[in-house]
């Protein structure tokens, strides 16, 4: 094989390797937003499952369960 057919094919390949780290970069990428907003989106309409189950967390504490539970006085 002579040296130009070499160096040709080891720009192919090095081609090769930049089109597919590209490739995995867009899908990284991607499923990074996919993901982010599918869990912690704030949007008024869809919120995310994250924002969803804080916001119950909140409203439960902030609810306050343990004083409705009748009066605390011991008898004796």
């Amino acid at each position: 094989m002579n040296r130009s057919c070499a160096n040709s094919i080891l720009a192919n390949r090095r081609g090769q390797i930049v089109v597919e780290y590209v490739l995995l970069l867009v899908i990284g990428v991607a499923l990074a937003f996919l993901i982010t907003t599918q869990m912690v989106s704030r949007s008024e309409s869809s919120p995310g499952f994250l924002v969803r189950k804080w916001v119950s967390i909140i409203t439960a504490i902030g609810a306050d369960s343990a004083d409705d539970v009748g009066d605390a006085t011991p008898t004796n």
